[in-house]
């Protein structure tokens, strides 16, 4: 079985490209063909005002409707952006904006965006609405037609009654045998809800006239009006306001005839399929997967769900699966850009999952065509794209900067045994014993060492060469002493097993040679509760030497770049005092953030510059 997507391409529904707020609000910015203003300055790149509203009105901040609580935010909300130029600048430098996975966010992205300018170019801009248009838009808005109508399936039967209906009444008063296949029922017609064919014939008829044949959707229709009202919903409205509804409406519908003939002519000589094996195999783990977790499931193409689907494809994850214009997919691909596609079915409807993959493979591979498309006309380097491209360019290196600076972070088990021990009283850490050669300099330390090798005992080397004597009569040996103490040593002989010598090591008052002598039993990481506990602090520690790493970096990256605020143009910008975000549909389907978030980033403004080098 060939699962191919090519014939039903013109039969998708409409993908829309809107910029939706949460709250009303209008986007600062500079008019094309005006200079550009600034609100900062961070090393090497100037923040302007546009891209500092777009991203602000992003932000669900609270309070803002307080003059002084929305100018802190502004100050704040420009110093995290701050941080987050310093972050990109130093993730060039170190040529991290080559790397693969830096490469291919912004890949992706650019497709999206392109994609999205696609629709502008070839559905947006191509809709003309016409004053007549709105004029009659707002006449049939304002009335209400109820109407009794017959459903027919076949035309011929449809034109056959028709041809019977000589006066109005004959629609009411004609038997129609049982052998045609026929529905009678009444219904309300809402300007802008109907289907268009449908809803053109019934506005062009007056009360108690019936209409001829009309062909909607997939079958055909004899309406007659029974009588027309008065839409008081948008009748209540202000005439701009009417007005703005009638175009928005009149719009989409004109965006969806241009989407469908676009759509149809866009495919003609394109290719997308998926490969009957792959798609199969992949179809039935999936089902499986989704049926045996029963009512835990937590939708189809869940993270959750994909990820045991993964494991279950890993001997076939490589292996092709879709044909996509001159790209091909593997099944792990495939999975990759299935993972988070929520959708809700019940467990009844497993059987049906083939179904919703070949749905979801179709909307994919369409996206996937249209996006080469867009980047064959050269849109990703229209101004808009550029403009958006740039902003999340600088997002990403500076995100990727922050995972290098995370996976720099470690935590020794003392470490977290003294953070627990600091926030947990009770916990019992763990404890060793050493026996300990301490010199003053590094030549007796070498002298001891070249003793040992040639067969002196570690205790009469220690009463040789040892300067430490609280030790020195024990034969080295040490009082047990938690992990947490004598740094580096107890964390050393913790991580050692019993009998290894380990050193030299540089101490504070010379050097050190030491030998596990002893160590307590573990606490028991293999119970349930603890093992939670151990590996919580780990994480909470492991965040905090992460954050305090971070702020140490960005303020030493500050200083040796340097950054400015222009004060008198970030006082006079003008933002929405409410909570607010945006996000864009895109042309075609999906949907992403219109710019990238911003995560706060305040902290390193208090840190004094380290004078070594946080980062290499």
């Amino acid at each position: 079985m060939k699962i191919a997507f090519m014939q039903k391409f013109i039969t998708q529904g409409l993908f829309f490209s809107l910029t939706y707020l949460f709250s009303t609000g209008l986007l600062y910015g500079q008019e094309k063909g005006k200079n550009i203003t600034y609100v900062a300055k961070a090393g090497n790149i100037f923040i302007s005002e546009r891209e500092f509203v777009q991203r602000f009105e992003l932000l669900p901040g609270f309070g803002r409707q307080r003059r002084s609580q929305l100018e802190t935010a502004k100050a704040e909300f420009l110093y995290t952006m701050i941080a987050e130029k310093l972050l990109a600048q130093e993730a060039i430098a170190r040529n991290y904006d080559k790397d693969t996975i830096v490469v291919q966010s912004l890949i992706a992205i650019r497709k999206k965006l392109s994609r999205d300018e696609l629709y502008r170019n070839e559905i947006s801009q191509k809709v003309k609405i016409s004053d007549i248009d709105i004029i009659r838009g707002m006449a049939r808005a304002q009335s209400l037609p109820l109407v009794s109508y017959l459903y027919f399936a076949k035309e011929e039967e449809a034109v056959f009654i028709r041809q019977q209906m000589k006066k109005s009444k004959d629609f009411d008063a004609l038997k129609i045998d049982s052998t045609f296949h026929v529905l009678r029922d009444t219904a309300t017609v809402i300007w802008g809800d109907a289907d268009p064919a449908l809803e053109d014939a019934v506005y062009r008829l007056t009360s108690g006239e019936i209409s001829p044949v009309i062909k909607a959707g997939s079958g055909f229709y004899i309406v007659k009006v029974n009588e027309i009202r008065r839409n008081t919903e948008f009748s209540s409205l202000q005439p701009n306001v009417l007005r703005d509804r009638t175009v928005d409406i009149i719009r989409l519908r004109k965006e969806r005839q241009r989407f469908n003939e676009f759509m149809g002519e866009i495919f003609k000589d394109k290719i997308g399929y998926s490969l009957p094996r792959t798609f199969i195999h992949l179809a039935k783990c999936l089902r499986e997967v989704f049926y045996e977790r029963g009512k835990e499931n937590d939708g189809l193409f869940s993270s959750q769900i994909m990820n045991e689907v993964e494991q279950r494809c890993k001997s076939f994850l490589n292996d092709s699966m879709t044909i996509v214009g001159n790209s091909a997919w593997t099944v792990g691909n495939v999975i990759d850009k299935l993972r988070n596609k929520y959708i809700q079915i019940d467990l009844k409807d497993s059987a049906n999952i083939p179904n919703l993959l070949n749905d979801q493979m179709r909307e994919l591979v369409q996206q996937e065509l249209l996006e080469q498309e867009s980047l064959r006309r050269g849109l990703d380097q229209q101004p808009a794209v550029r403009e958006k491209m740039e902003m999340w360019r600088e997002a990403i290196l500076a995100s990727f900067m922050k995972g290098i600076i995370r996976q720099k972070i470690s935590a020794s088990e003392s470490e977290i045994y003294a953070f627990m021990k600091d926030s947990e009283h009770n916990v019992e850490v763990p404890m060793v014993q050493v026996r300990q050669l301490v010199t003053s300099t590094l030549d007796d330390m070498k002298k001891a060492m070249a003793s040992i090798q040639k067969g002196v005992t570690f205790e009469d080397a220690i009463h040789r060469w040892s300067i430490d004597t609280l030790t020195r009569n024990q034969g080295g040996k040490t009082e047990y002493f938690p992990i947490t103490m004598h740094p580096p040593v107890g964390d050393l002989a913790w991580r050692m097993n019993i009998g290894q010598v380990y050193g030299p090591v540089s101490v504070d008052n010379g050097y050190l040679l030491f030998e596990v002598l002893d160590k307590t039993k573990q606490p028991p990481l293999n119970d349930t509760a603890f093992a939670s506990q151990f590996e919580s602090a780990k994480n909470k520690l492991l965040n905090l030497k992460y954050k305090r790493t971070l702020n140490l970096f960005l303020a030493q990256t500050g200083e040796d770049r340097g950054f400015t605020i222009f004060e008198d143009r970030l006082k006079s910008i003008s933002v929405t005092p409410i909570p607010m975000m945006t996000f864009r549909i895109l042309g075609f389907g999906g949907k992403m953030f219109e710019v990238p978030f911003v995560d706060p980033q305040l902290d390193w403004l208090n840190v004094d510059p380290p004078k070594t080098k946080i980062l290499p």
